[in-house]
């Protein structure tokens, strides 16, 4: 692959330097051009972009709204942009002197978008992007995670969390991607790929830019088949150095937990033997109102030639649920260095992030809440630790969920090391050449220690467990390409991109165990006093990664002629270590086109249309997203041992699973088709996607023979997934003058997913229900399933007894005992996939008041409640239940089934954030703070609706989705709305 990758990057590279070279214009004869930028009200503006449009010339505006430009020819026109504004073009003409007024705008044609490997005017766009300021996503965030602000603001993407300081989110966009490979798509940050959004401040983001189709994703290749995240942070401004504070102080509270029984009410139906306490399990493992505060400073500014960004930021967060915490530290300094006249730019970035975790409450730690009888007690004198271990009516699986997080220590030490350098040097006004370099680093740290006193220590006979983990992962990606830009003839404009990629990951991991420690506690740090050491029985394990690599070659092609026709293309090769030698380079490319109807004389005449462009494109993607070992052999010890000629027992090495030399990408092709449109001045705006993918060659475990094969299982090609769907959004400047602004914007997406093929008698099968029983499995896809569909009994009533009646396959009405509860009888029912999702966004201002608000809503999408089956019905016995097996479900009088019963309309619409606050003007006051912010931000403030579970709002990502889960830790941590005041000052 060395010499492959050197001789193919000569090879391209070589002919593309000659090509732009030949090109590039002669220079006629130029000026400078100077003048002064100011804002609406006079106001002189700093950090305005001044570009010559189709070239590499740029500069900034200075502390006093200055700017020169040098080396201007009549025919060029100038480009002032700023986020946030309106953007200007003009004629340099025989100007010497250009004076600027920029007017703000919610939505600007100007605006730059980030693609693959550069950036496009709004206007130039073929493909589906949504894209997304800073400013606008942070504004009332009001303690939330980046992600958790990103939820309903991409018309399309799902993302699933929950309300923990420790919690990860997953993300979904326009549907599954794939059965087997990876499902969420691609985070480039700062133009480095697979980067961590959690590792980020969201006071550093400048823009999020979300590639969603295949046409605008196909430059990034093999990651880019459940799309791309374009993360772009901060760079300092011109003028003074400008000193940054932004305080936020935040409580929470549960909004809804369980209806169970009251130990009163328990003893009244007599579920269980009362031992003669009343306890609230439930809110025994919550903290009221806990307490979490987060602090940043930054630091920016600079001249036109050296810019220094610095960030520092300190976070404690306190769960809701005890055992539950976080404490972040992290800084961040992005760098940017113009030398000879603009000629070579150099920037440099880093960040670095410490956390420290206490994560001692486990998925079924609320489970087990709801499961115990109210009558036994938190508390027992009779142990030495205080805790009613096993002493009262704790026995056999059961445990006390309050003493299991109590008599543990959990101390878990990560962090994250983003860092990048790139050197960009104008070879001609055109032409420019860029390299970077980037490096990441992500290390996890574990100590923990289960007391002598912990259930799990006394049923096993042992004085306390220590355990110690450590794991790395390190990214490299070097990136080499040259970008040409030029305007021939003045209608023909062109922007041109062509280069290499490298990227490597690699990773280890260790870890130990040990057990009876002569002293309570020191376990973690003294993991050699235990006895399980000597004994023989204290684990270890340890582990290497095989380094990953991926090369590429790309290139991207924008044309457009006269501002009105828009062509685009994009290629990228690329060959992975992943697969065998016949099939490690796959081809990925992209073809989309635009018409801006604007632009047409039939249009320009209707005065009321400010922007029409319809838009298309078709592109392929591929996914390597799957484990290493599948298409190339790994080998790894078995865990029995055999004897040799010599007598001895040793460990044997062999292959850790069947490996399939003949395996290759997943390759995903998409079509998308749109129309963007303004009106009046883009007062009122919107755009409609309408999309449909295919993913073939889907990677898929099938059945294997043994021998010859080693195991019974072996990753092959087979099948295909369907995705179609649309997305709208539709946005307004409702009001907008000196003092009142009124801005909104609504959006909805609909998507379906669907399995064409698994090969011959292909099957999936979601995970069986949990004990207590064997319910069975309420998932199942087959050939022509659509996703999001439950594979369950269907109800047909209850007899004279109380005992299920079903319908079986022909329709029938038959008994729910053993002998009819087979698959063959299961019905496909209902669907967690909404017919359409909405959110609606609100911003209100008056002078100095600011006020936002966002709703979300679900609509037309089943849950299936794992709750309401566990614990809704009256005959689990000596076990605590809901008071709806009294009421709802009080007729029945028979074990739990996989019923559709159990199946309602989860639809809701939720209030995700509000916000109100005040900007203080104090520069007339005080020397020192210029201007000061004071805001109150809700969260999650309520969710209407008319399901009966504890949370609509369940995971809707991957091939599964729909299930209220009652070990799963996204369905039953407690929801809760979360309260924050926030301070920032400008100093």
């Amino acid at each position: 692959m060395k010499k492959l990758g050197k001789r193919a990057l000569y090879h391209t590279l070589a002919p593309i330097f000659a090509f732009f070279t030949l090109i590039s214009a002669a220079q006629g004869q130029t000026k400078n051009i100077s003048g002064t930028i100011t804002d609406e009200d006079g106001e002189v503006m700093i950090g305005v972009s001044v570009t010559v449009k189709g070239e590499q010339k740029t500069t900034v505006s200075d502390r006093e709204g200055n700017y020169t430009i040098s080396n201007i020819q009549p025919a060029d026109v100038l480009v002032f942009s700023l986020i946030g504004y309106q953007t200007v073009e003009e004629l340099a003409g025989d100007q010497s002197e250009i004076n600027i007024q920029l007017v703000s705008s919610f939505i600007d044609l100007g605006e730059t978008v980030v693609i693959g490997y550069g950036s496009l005017e709004k206007r130039q766009v073929t493909s589906s992007i949504t894209s997304i300021r800073g400013d606008k996503l942070t504004s009332g965030l009001g303690g939330a995670t980046i992600a958790t602000a990103l939820r309903g603001k991409v018309p399309g993407l799902m993302i699933d969390g929950t309300s923990s300081p420790n919690a990860g989110n997953s993300f979904q966009l326009r549907g599954v991607a794939s059965v087997n490979a990876g499902q969420g798509p691609l985070v480039v940050i700062d133009g480095i790929p697979g980067g961590d959004i959690r590792a980020l401040n969201q006071e550093d983001i400048e823009t999020i830019d979300v590639l969603k189709d295949a046409s605008a994703g196909a430059i990034y290749g093999t990651r880019a088949a459940g799309g791309v995240i374009l993360i772009t942070t901060k760079q300092a401004k011109v003028g003074d150095i400008k000193v940054q504070y932004s305080g936020e102080f935040s409580t929470e509270q549960i909004r809804k937990q369980p209806d169970l029984l009251t130990s009163s009410e328990y003893v009244m139906y007599g579920l269980g033997q009362d031992y003669g306490y009343d306890t609230d399990w439930y809110s025994a493992l919550t903290n009221d109102r806990p307490f979490s505060h987060r602090q940043v400073i930054n630091i920016s500014g600079g001249s036109p030639n050296a810019l220094i960004y610095t960030t520092f930021s300190t976070q404690d967060q306190k769960g809701i649920v005890i055992g539950d915490g976080r404490k972040d530290y992290s800084g961040r300094m992005n760098s940017k260095f113009s030398l000879f006249e603009n000629k070579v730019e150099i920037q440099a970035r880093a960040e670095y992030r410490q956390a420290q975790r206490d994560q001692r409450n486990g998925s079924g730690s609320f489970n087990a809440a709801m499961m115990l009888n109210p009558t036994i007690p938190i508390y027992s004198d009779a142990n030495e630790s205080g805790y009613n271990v096993r002493e009262i009516g704790i026995s056999g699986t059961s445990y006390n969920p309050v003493a299991d997080i109590m008599l543990k220590t959990y101390d878990g030490k990560d962090s994250w090391l983003l860092s990048d350098v790139s050197l960009n040097i104008n070879l001609t006004d055109n032409l420019s050449a860029k390299g970077t370099i980037g490096y990441q680093e992500s290390k996890w740290q574990l100590y923990r220690y289960t007391s002598a006193y912990h259930k799990s220590s006394v049923d096993n006979a042992r004085r306390g467990e220590g355990y110690h983990g450590f794991s790395k992962n390190n990214r490299f990606s070097a990136d080499a390409y040259l970008n040409y830009k030029k305007i021939f003839q003045e209608n023909h404009n062109i922007d041109a991109v062509a280069g290499y990629s490298y990227w490597e990951g690699n990773g280890e991991s260790f870890n130990m165990t040990n057990a009876n420690f002569a002293i309570e506690g020191v376990g973690p740090w003294n993991m050699e006093d235990g006895t399980w050491l000597s004994d023989g029985r204290a684990g270890m394990a340890s582990q290497k990664d095989p380094r990953e690599r991926l090369l590429s070659l790309f290139a991207r092609v924008n044309y457009t002629f006269k501002d009105r026709y828009i062509l685009s293309g994009s290629y990228r090769r690329e060959g992975s270590s992943k697969f065998g030698p016949n099939h490690r380079w796959g081809n990925f490319w992209a073809v989309s086109g635009g018409w801006r109807l604007i632009e047409e004389d039939f249009i320009k005449d209707l005065s009321f249309i400010s922007d029409l462009k319809l838009r298309a494109g078709y592109g392929v993607t591929g996914n390597n997203s799957f484990g290493n070992g599948y298409a190339t052999r790994m080998y790894s010890p078995d865990s029995q041992m055999y004897p040799t000629p010599t007598g001895e027992w040793i460990y044997a090495y062999g292959p850790q699973r069947n490996d399939n030399p003949a395996l290759k990408w997943e390759e995903k092709g998409e079509f998308n088709a749109g129309v963007d449109f303004g009106f009046w001045n883009n007062r009122l705006f919107g755009k409609f996607d309408i999309y449909q993918r295919r993913v073939k060659d889907l990677l898929f475990q099938t059945d294997a023979p043994t021998p010859p094969k080693t195991h019974s299982t072996i990753m092959r090609n087979v099948g295909t997934l369907q995705n179609k769907g649309w997305e709208f959004e539709l946005g307004g400047e409702i009001v907008r003058n000196k003092d009142w602004n009124y801005n909104t914007i609504a959006r909805f997406s609909h998507n379906t997913s669907k399995i064409l093929d698994l090969g011959e008698d292909g099957v999936i099968d979601m995970d069986a229900f949990p004990s207590p029983g064997n319910p069975g499995r309420a998932g199942r896809l087959l050939n022509g399933s659509t996703i999001g569909q439950f594979f369950v009994f269907k109800y047909a009533g209850l007899d004279e007894n109380g005992k299920w009646l079903i319908h079986n396959q022909n329709g029938e009405i038959v008994p729910g005992t053993s002998e009819n509860l087979i698959n063959e009888n299961k019905h496909y029912v209902g669907n967690a996939i909404p017919k359409l999702t909405v959110s609606w966004d609100h911003n209100l201002s008056y002078k100095q008041f600011d006020f936002s608000a966002s709703l979300r809503s679900y609509i037309n999408y089943d849950v299936f409640s794992q709750v309401n089956m566990y614990y809704g019905l009256r005959t689990q016995s000596q076990f605590n239940v809901l008071k709806e097996a009294f009421d709802r479900y009080a007729a029945v009088n028979d074990e739990k089934i996989l019923s559709d019963v159990f199946i309602s309309d989860a639809s809701f619409v939720a209030l995700d954030a509000v916000s109100a606050g005040y900007t203080f003007d104090l520069k007339k006051y005080t020397p020192y703070i210029s201007k000061a912010r004071l805001y109150f931000t809700s969260r999650d403030l309520f969710v209407l609706t008319s399901y009966k579970g504890i949370n609509p709002e369940v995971s809707l990502n991957g091939l599964f989705p729909g299930f209220e889960q009652i070990n799963s830790t996204a369905s039953m941590y407690p929801q809760t709305r979360r309260f924050t005041l926030g301070v920032q000052l400008t100093f």
